[in-house]
Formats: C-alpha cells, sequence, structure tokens
C-alpha cells in the first residue's frame, strides 16, 4: 500500500540568527527559547521566554541552517 500521499509534518521551530541591539554582535539562539539568553560580548539580554515563543530582542537576520 502507497502513503505517498502522508505529508511529513514540519517543526514550527528554529534556531535563529540574530544581532544584539548595543553591539551588533550576531548570535545564534533557540526561537522557543525557555531561559534568558544574554549577548556574549556586552551581556545584554537577546532572549525572553514567554510560555511558546521567546520574545528576541534584537534584529533577525533569518534561521542558522
Amino acid at each position: 500500500m502507497k502513503k505517498d500521499h502522508i505529508e511529513i509534518p514540519e517543526p514550527s521551530s528554529k534556531f535563529l540568527k540574530v544581532n544584539c541591539d548595543e553591539c551588533g554582535e550576531p548570535q545564534i539562539v533557540y526561537s522557543h527559547a525557555s531561559t534568558t539568553v544574554a549577548c556574549n560580548s556586552c551581556g545584554n539580554t537577546i532572549t525572553e521566554p514567554t510560555g511558546s515563543k521567546a520574545k528576541i530582542n534584537g534584529k533577525i537576520l533569518g534561521s542558522a541552517e
């Protein structure tokens, strides 16, 4: 029996490349982060957990795939 009609589900979460607002340093973060993520160079908060998707405080450059 062929199962060509069954689609494989794709996840809605991604790893994102984000620029820090203060120093402009790019960093890779998870879109559904459950903890706060600080910038490696200046210590500014880049992501804050909300419950599902994380609030991202910076410019999203794209996915990191």
